[in-house]
């Protein structure tokens, strides 16, 4: 399964994960220790325990038993002579105002994944001379992120201590983040932890990451909760100190972020 992640400046393909929140805190923060290597986590995320963090935000998310609904908008026809102003939403994805930049793309690599891509529809293209060539991904089914969402979808409000959505069960050697994640099962699972965790708590939790056993324990369902969704929108209070968005361990835009699930969208090959 690949993820297709939308920010207001950037779309890209994401294979591992996107974070909010303490977790990102931890690893772009730490950066400046790289050289202790793994260890660095652990000092960092002390740190991050004695000055603990929460952040303001809605988390939006279609549940995994609902179906996406390709976003539509309908429009009275066109009469001679008639001037059209269409909203930002319904622009086309390779205008300027959404250039679709696929993050596995790369000259050297470009052949290789449009014939590795099942059931592709990917083209490359010949641009203007000068500009490189870009590789179009599949179409989002999703309103664009400055849009409304339909109303299958829920809503978490409040603070947060952290929001992490991960599509493996691990996102680190020690980091066993979702156990019930399976390849190619057609499932993000978000992980949240309401601000209103304790420090404690937070330690417990990060203890127990690497065992898978942070889950379902005793009394934190209504503070540390993971669940299956087929997407999800994160718009995180922009009048307030920002933290780090990240996708795949990569620092992006903070701001409203969105992501929607494509099962099966490449092959992987092992010896």
């Amino acid at each position: 399964d690949l993820v297709r992640i939308e920010t207001r400046s950037q779309i890209l393909f994401s294979f591992l994960s996107v974070g909010w929140g303490i977790l990102s805190d931890i690893d772009i923060e730490s950066e400046g220790l790289r050289a202790l290597g793994e260890p660095r986590y652990v000092l960092w995320s002390l740190a991050r325990i004695i000055g603990l963090k929460s952040y303001s935000g809605k988390v939006y998310y279609l549940p995994a038993d609902a179906t996406i609904t390709p976003f539509e908008k309908k429009y009275e026809p066109l009469r001679s002579k008639s001037k059209v102003d269409l909203p930002s939403e319904v622009l086309l994805e390779t205008t300027d105002t959404r250039q679709r930049l696929d993050s596995w793309y790369s000259a050297a690599s470009r052949r290789s994944a449009y014939f590795s891509t099942t059931g592709s529809s990917y083209q490359s293209t010949n641009e203007s001379a000068g500009e490189e060539p870009r590789m179009y991904g599949p179409a989002s089914q999703l309103p664009c992120i400055t849009a409304a969402l339909p109303s299958n979808w829920k809503c978490l409000a409040g603070r947060f201590i952290m929001v992490h959505a991960s599509y493996q069960t691990h996102i680190g050697t020690d980091l066993f983040v979702a156990p019930q994640s399976k390849l190619n099962d057609g499932l993000i699972w978000l992980l949240v932890i309401h601000a209103s965790a304790s420090r404690s708590q937070v330690v417990q939790f990060l203890l127990r990451l690497s065992s898978g056993s942070h889950i379902n324990s005793n009394g934190w369902d209504d503070i540390i909760k993971i669940f299956p969704v087929r997407a999800f929108r994160i718009e995180p209070e922009v009048n307030e100190a920002p933290g780090y968005m990240t996708v795949d361990g990569e620092v992006v835009e903070y701001g409203p972020i969105q992501a929607e699930i494509f099962p099966g969208l490449i092959k992987v090959m092992v010896p």
